[in-house]
């Protein structure tokens, strides 16, 4: 019973730590269970049990581990995995949650995001819409395997416009936060590799589809660029700040191959880890330890590189000339 006891303190305590300030505990637990404040304040002063299910709300609300509150040992990460439901997917669905996830996010208090990018972050895919539908048909023909996919050659029409406007808007919110990004010269290896391996196979009906698609990948690198000489992000076409927020972007450019896809969110009580799995799908903790370890070495990351936002004019034009000059290469060689 003792044992429950601390249990059913330590989730408490562990809940208190993940709420905003100004949220009242006893309130949060009431509305989310649908119970009385009189039994709420039973359940945090553990005079009455908190049940499983209700354990379950407010953990899966709150992304509250349960090696958190149950594990005693440091060696052990719980992580929640959104994966990919290949029978029942769609992109509507897929951007949508990618928005109403970074709205969570701020709702949280949402500081920062660090974003060590071994591949293009996915949201600058869908800045332009000729590169868009390739990642599409990328995505359906080898990730997903769609079984309507495998034999079609590229066409532009696969990303409905009602697609690409849920698109933009995932994008829109993405470029309304803080953001550090960490790009390599590697960045955007695996798209061009990609691309490669469709002109070769003979996915584009013309040759003209692949240079549009690389023009559109040269325009978001130019964007990238331009954000990085401002200092924040801002919409295509458009280069007033996103809400107004004229501070939000930094990159560095490292120029040791970073190993993988990491992004970790600071927020005002708890910080998360997100790890890229089987491209789309997440791997998501919040286990202090994991992301104090995962920061060091982010940080050193970052201790190893050039910060070429805002400042240092001569490295980033560097840095940049040498992706414009991967686009340009593969280009002529088409």
């Amino acid at each position: 019973m003792e044992e429950g006891i601390n249990v059913q303190k330590k989730f408490f305590e562990e809940l208190k730590s993940k709420l905003p300030p100004n949220l009242s505990m006893a309130n949060v637990v009431a509305d989310e269970l649908n119970i009385s404040i009189d039994s709420a304040y039973r359940r945090i002063r553990c005079e009455s049990d908190l049940s499983l299910q209700e354990f379950d709300i407010l953990s899966s609300k709150y992304a509250i581990s349960t090696e958190a509150v149950l594990t005693k040992s440091h060696k052990s990460v719980h992580f929640n995995y959104r994966s990919i439901d290949f029978d029942d997917f769609s992109f509507e669905s897929y951007f949508q949650s990618l928005t109403e996830e970074i709205k969570s996010l701020e709702q949280f208090g949402l500081k920062e995001i660090i974003y060590s990018a071994l591949d293009l972050p996915v949201f600058y895919y869908f800045m332009y819409p000729k590169l868009a539908a390739f990642k599409v048909l990328f995505w359906k023909r080898n990730v997903f395997d769609f079984p309507d996919s495998s034999e079609n050659q590229l066409d532009f029409d696969l990303i409905t416009e009602e697609d690409f406007s849920n698109s933009f808007r995932m994008l829109k919110s993405y470029l309304s936060i803080p953001t550090v990004e960490i790009w390599s010269e590697e960045t955007l290896n695996s798209t061009l590799r990609q691309l490669n391996f469709y002109n070769e196979i003979g996915m584009f009906k013309h040759k003209q589809d692949i240079i549009d698609i690389l023009d559109d990948l040269r325009k978001v690198v130019d964007h990238i660029q331009k954000q990085a000489e401002n200092g924040y992000k801002f919409l295509p076409a458009n280069e007033s700040p996103v809400n107004g927020n004229n501070d939000n972007f930094k990159i560095y450019h490292n120029e040791i191959t970073l190993s993988e896809n990491v992004v970790l969110i600071k927020l005002e009580s708890f910080n998360v880890v997100h790890l890229g799995h089987n491209v789309l799908n997440i791997l998501t903790t919040n286990n202090e330890a994991f992301y104090d370890d995962s920061f060091r070495f982010i940080d050193r990351v970052m201790k190893n590189s050039t910060l070429i936002s805002v400042s240092a004019e001569k490295e980033r034009k560097r840095f940049f000339n040498l992706l414009y000059h991967k686009i340009d290469t593969m280009i002529a060689n088409i």
